[in-house]
């Protein structure tokens, strides 16, 4: 590895330990909650929102409540590290191509995306809260982009790592 390689590293090491660290964080304050975390974000109405919320109680629901306080850092560093990540790992001379640079911006999006949806479920869950109609359906599908964006940078990723570029 080149110094100047080596000295790009660290920043990548960092964020990628850091995106580690929250994630097992979130994982085990929220492994009480069943179903898990997924099942409430993968849901499209009301109804199934709130069979979920009942599924998990008072207490679940605090525990949901609580989660955002590691899922917010936790969206930032998978952001940061996804684009270090694919910058890092962008073979020289093949920065400009629309491919790498998608590629570079996959989990940043998908991370803008995850932070709208905490906000609309944070709103869902709020005291009083009365979301306006067509909320729940918009939380489902900004859910489901962050999980298809999210596969989208392990598919292009693993591509990427494969061999040499075919794209040519």
């Amino acid at each position: 590895m080149t110094p100047k390689k080596r000295k790009a590293a660290w920043p990548l090491c960092l964020s990628g330990t850091l995106t580690l660290v929250l994630f097992v964080l979130m994982a085990l304050q929220s492994a009480p909650l069943s179903p898990a975390i997924p099942a409430i974000q993968l849901t499209f109405d009301e109804a199934s929102f709130k069979a979920v919320l009942a599924t998990w109680g008072a207490e679940g629901i605090k525990r949901f409540r609580t989660h955002f306080l590691i899922d917010f850092p936790f969206l930032v560093s998978y952001a940061v590290f996804g684009y270090r990540l694919a910058r890092h790992c962008t073979p020289p001379g093949r920065e400009g191509r629309p491919a790498y640079r998608l590629l570079a911006w996959t989990l940043p999006l998908a991370a803008a995306l995850d932070a709208c949806e905490n906000l609309l479920h944070l709103a869902f869950i709020a005291d009083g809260a009365s979301p306006m109609a067509g909320a729940y359906l918009l939380a489902g599908l900004v859910s489901t982009g962050k999980w298809l964006l999210i596969a989208a940078f392990i598919v292009g990723f693993a591509c990427m790592r494969r061999g040499p570029d075919r794209t040519a």
